[in-house]
């Protein structure tokens, strides 16, 4: 579980760092930027989902564990 933990904590802040990165690496209006941008908000949101997911399951399953 502890794993799980870390991991989902991992994940949802490199997704916020990735998203606040995404100011620093669009600037201009090319077709370049553009692409960046929504690469660079299509990683921070998988990554935010995926750790809100697992974060959910940690919480999920840690009453089962204290139980037994």
């Amino acid at each position: 579980m502890a794993k799980k933990l870390i991991s989902a904590t991992i994940l949802i802040v490199l997704a916020e760092v990735i998203s606040l990165s995404r100011t620093y690496f669009t600037e201009g209006t090319s077709s370049l930027s553009s692409f960046t941008s929504g690469i660079l908000l299509g990683l921070s949101i998988g990554m935010e989902i995926i750790g809100i997911i697992l974060l959910l399951i940690c919480i999920a399953t840690y009453d089962k564990k204290g139980k037994q």
